[in-house]
């Protein structure tokens, strides 16, 4: 029972050792941070799909953000959803902008979700208080 069970323990870290080694799509979402009370501004490309991006909001001076999103692909939609907005659908090679009121020391998170899982998304994060 145990010799039986080692081996199907064994075929099961093959397999998905297997898989790693095959698979050629983006294996894990990379995180971006970006620091506003450090940079009144940043810009991060979120290069695949799942790719993350967490502005944290300082206690003080910002209560609004300009979030430009760009895609760069000449053949497919991008995809940014967030905790601040409904899903944002740019078109190939097209920008779209945004401004959002924020709360103080608060964290706002943007995701590329994209169909097509190589599509990176520009995000410029402009945060001032108005």
């Amino acid at each position: 029972m145990k010799k039986a069970l080692g081996k199907v323990i064994v075929a099961f870290f093959v397999c998905l050792l297997s898989f790693a080694v095959v698979s050629p799509s983006h294996a894990m979402a990379a995180p971006y941070y970006c620091y506003l009370e450090e940079n009144q501004e940043c810009v991060e490309t979120l290069s695949y799909s799942g790719d993350l991006l967490y502005v944290n909001i300082p206690p003080s001076g910002v209560n609004l953000i300009d979030v430009t999103f760009g895609n760069y692909s000449h053949d497919y939609e991008a995809v940014v959803n967030s905790n601040i907005d409904n899903p944002i659908v740019i078109p190939p090679y097209n920008s779209e902008r945004r401004i959002y009121q924020v709360v103080p020391a608060s964290s706002v998170t943007f995701s590329n979700a994209s169909p097509v899982p190589d599509t990176p998304v520009q995000i410029r994060v402009f945060g001032y208080s108005g």
